[in-house]
């Protein structure tokens, strides 16, 4: 398709507004990023929450392709976590103890016998302090956060930082940062959900995925990992045909154990990368009718594949609209979270001595 290009001297790259106040009575900000070809990208400094994301369809026409709220008071109150940073640590850490160095930790839970998502005020409850640049091809927003040590249960001061930046070639690249003073546990990732067709167009079975990875890790009937790596081969799991991508719908009602305990896809896959140095293809997914494509690069080991089994039409979302189980995909690059009892650590140790970096970035496109 011919891209619907504006001129780079008209385009309004970067503007803010007030986003409404809190209950606390601290006041939000909202941060809109556009380049010149029209896609824009709206964040609040509440929980680093990307609230929209507007990018044309193959005849030109911009739909808001991500879920979310109108309003902050409905951000406060989200029990989704749609468009937040998740943090400290992204996923379930069971009955909310961990070790380090012998030294046992007993987290605050916000789950049944477990802690989700870094606790009851985590990253995507706080407010962030924000900063933004800009310069002929791409705008920036930089949000920061200290977390005090303890906080949520977690040891060591950690201070976040994480930079969202649109260019010209329409991508969107998140790159997160953290240091600690004390050993302690971080795993960070990006919640959006998306709607390639559009935040508001129903359910997204029809979307089709392609997902660079060979395995996958097996969840137990109380979602958490077993410890197993299982190959994706022959299971409802495979979708590494990059040329005949897997269509989610084609399985998700059917009768795999994994889809059962989930309600549908909601499982870690292995990404096909040695290290956590450089980046690859991390996932695409594609809404035919509409031809947008996002595409997900990554140097970060593993991703979530969650179809947003859990939406269940009780949130009033944006321009009124109720969203339903299945009303969207998240595709979370992040560590693959083995923290269950029994397993080790892994890769999401922090310690004083080397900081937390990763990088990912949503390319834009259409078919």
């Amino acid at each position: 398709m011919k891209e619907h290009l504006v001129n780079k001297s008209k385009v309004r790259r970067l503007t803010n507004a007030d986003f409404g106040q809190l209950s606390t009575g601290e006041s939000t900000q909202l941060f809109t990023l556009q380049n010149n070809l029209g896609t824009r990208i709206s964040i609040t400094n509440f929980g680093g929450i990307i609230t929209a994301i507007n990018t044309q369809d193959n005849k030109g026409m911009i739909a808001d392709i991500v879920l979310g709220y109108d309003n902050i008071e409905s951000y406060e109150h989200d029990p989704y976590y749609l468009g937040a940073v998740i943090g400290r640590f992204a996923g379930r850490i069971e009955q909310g103890t961990f070790s380090i160095a012998d030294e046992t930790f007993q987290l605050a839970l916000n789950a049944p016998d477990s802690q989700l998502h870094g606790g009851k005020k985590a990253l995507n409850k706080q407010l962030w302090q924000a900063n933004k640049f800009q310069n002929n091809s791409s705008a920036s927003v930089a949000l920061t956060y200290t977390s005090p040590d303890g906080e949520e249960g977690f040891p060591g001061t950690v201070n976040f930082k994480v930079i969202y930046t649109l260019d010209d070639d329409n991508q969107f690249t998140l790159e997160y940062f953290a240091s600690t003073d004390k050993a302690t546990l971080v795993n960070l990732t990006q919640h959006s959900y998306f709607n390639l067709a559009g935040h508001n167009s129903g359910n997204i079975l029809d979307h089709q995925v392609y997902i660079n990875a060979d395995h996958f890790l097996p969840m137990c009937e109380r979602v958490y990992p077993t410890g197993e790596k299982r190959p994706v081969a022959g299971t409802v799991h495979d979708f590494t045909n990059a040329t005949d991508l897997r269509t989610l719908g084609d399985e998700i009602n059917g009768e795999d154990e994994q889809i059962k305990i989930g309600l549908g896809y909601d499982n870690y896959w292995l990404l096909n990368k040695e290290s956590l140095a450089g980046e690859v293809l991390a996932a695409q997914a594609v809404e035919k009718y509409s031809g947008r494509c996002l595409s997900i690069y990554s140097d970060q080991p593993s991703l979530i594949l969650y179809t947003a089994n859990y939406i269940d039409g009780s949130q009033v979302g944006k321009d009124h609209c109720r969203y339903q189980s299945r009303a969207a995909l998240c595709l979370e690059t992040q560590r693959a979270n083995s923290l269950h009892k029994g397993c080790s650590i892994d890769n999401v140790l922090l310690t004083p001595e080397a900081d937390f970096y990763s990088k990912t970035r949503w390319v834009f496109s259409c078919l």
